[in-house]
């Protein structure tokens, strides 16, 4: 009988949350503790998304709870990584996402531990069209963040860019219930319906504020 284990492009995809969040060689061949516990993680990672895309909320809040409390990466050179950072943020600002894509990569190596940078890297990768190597940053900021709505955020477009327009959707909504200020965050959404260049992100995000508009306010912690 036929060994059943994870899709070829799942494991591809593991192996490169493993570099971001720990820096492992997806091509090591040696196991590691180091090497097990950043694999578990990046699984963990997994089912925090399917649980968001299945509407689990709860099985969502257990899943994040228990990503806040392992071990986070140690704190790498933190002022480098800031320098860098703001150079590619400057370049973002510019939509020079390419260019500003290196300097995040090189930030995010210099201290692994910063979810702000991870997601930088995501997002400027996400819109350069790397769109694998971008959900591997994006799973890494959620790794270190798992309420960081930005990133959910990101997250949903990249689904939606990538055909899965349903998945792109419990993304959006699940940053939603975590941003602090909904309607600003509904606004943006209703903006970027009607303005973005891509279609699939246009018709994501009207799907979204179809769905939020007539939601009722609820609480993070619901």
């Amino acid at each position: 009988m036929r060994r059943m284990g994870a899709s070829r492009p799942l494991r591809a995809l593991l192996a490169a949350i493993l570099f971001c969040i720990a820096g492992v060689e997806p091509a090591s061949a040696a196991a590691s503790p180091r090497r097990e516990q950043a694999a578990s993680v990046a699984l963990t990672v997994e089912h925090l998304v399917a649980a968001a895309i299945a509407g689990d909320h709860a099985r969502l809040r257990e899943i994040a709870a228990e990503l806040k409390s392992r071990p986070r990466p140690p704190r790498g050179d933190r002022r480098l990584a800031r320098d860098l950072n703001e150079r590619g943020l400057a370049l973002w600002r510019r939509h020079r996402f390419s260019e500003a894509a290196v300097y995040f990569g090189q930030a995010h190596q210099a201290d692994a531990s910063d979810a702000e940078i991870a997601e930088n890297l995501g997002y400027a990768l996400l819109k350069s069209g790397r769109l694998k190597e971008a959900e591997a940053a994006l799973l890494a900021a959620l790794t270190l963040a798992p309420e960081r709505a930005s990133a959910w955020g990101s997250l949903g477009l990249l689904r939606a860019k990538s055909g899965s327009h349903r998945e792109g959707v419990a993304c959006v909504l699940t940053a939603y219930r975590f941003v602090r200020d909904r309607q600003r965050t509904l606004e943006v959404y209703t903006h970027l319906a009607a303005t973005d260049e891509d279609p699939k992100v246009r018709a994501l995000l009207a799907d979204v504020v179809k769905r939020l508009s007539g939601a009722q306010p609820e609480s993070k912690s619901s």
